[in-house]
């Protein structure tokens, strides 16, 4: 049986749970796609092929569809892939959506113009990140854009998990921004440089959100790097 990445956790804890449905895109997301594809007419846009690594619930590749773009996302979940169709249907919009490995994606080489990664590449382990990274830009046009949102080093809540390797956690405690959903690798700016050195790497940003007054009840804390980059 082949090898894959995908962590089950995220289909029996989460969205065969109906949890995590989210149909709001991130805001840095709309930002970086807005700098780099709003200058195209909306007629223009259907031409941009952008894959949704890690679709989820699909609040990005809805996004997408919605200004025009053409849309395919991929998710190692059955749950989440079932729940992106019936959305678009339901709505009347244009996506392909398959259920698949990162480490292996089922879509022809120098295909895609983009390629967005918000928080789903994290959630491997270094090696499977590493082929993961790889496919996407066999499968990116040259030139193809690849934005990655990944947990980093400094999340606040690696002290909280199990470290299974070198900058991997599992078995996060209750309360965490990673419990019940596996594996969670949060990685270096030396590591990332390493990971994307096929790629000429445009920007790395650290994103990051602390509480600084909350006595009641943690809301959310986090720590992410954003990278930019072309094939």
């Amino acid at each position: 049986m082949r090898t894959i990445s995908f962590d089950k956790k995220w289909e029996k804890n989460i969205y065969s749970q109906s949890r995590q449905l989210n149909e709001y895109p991130y805001d840095l997301v709309v930002s970086i796609f807005a700098n780099n594809f709003y200058r195209l007419k909306f007629g223009d846009r259907r031409k941009i092929k952008i894959l949704d690594l890690g679709c989820g619930a699909g609040n990005h590749s809805k996004f997408f569809a919605e200004q025009g773009f053409g849309v395919s996302g991929l998710d190692g979940s059955a749950s989440a892939v079932k729940h992106c169709r019936e959305k678009f249907k339901k709505l009347g919009l244009a996506g392909d959506f398959r259920q698949g490995d990162f480490i292996a994606l089922p879509y022809p080489d120098n295909y895609f113009t983009a390629c967005l990664d918000r928080e789903s590449l994290y959630a491997n382990r270094h090696k499977d990140i590493k082929s993961a990274i790889a496919q996407v830009y066999k499968k990116l046009k040259p030139g193809g854009l690849f934005v990655s949102f990944m947990f980093n080093d400094f999340h606040p809540d690696k002290k909280l998990g199990e470290k299974i390797e070198s900058r991997t956690y599992d078995n996060f405690k209750p309360g965490t921004s990673f419990y019940d959903s596996g594996k969670a690798h949060l990685a270096s700016k030396n590591e990332i440089i390493k990971l994307f050195s096929q790629f000429k790497i445009k920007n790395i940003m650290r994103h990051s959100l602390t509480e600084v007054y909350g006595p009641t009840e943690k809301l959310m804390q986090s720590d992410e790097y954003i990278i930019i980059a072309n094939k």
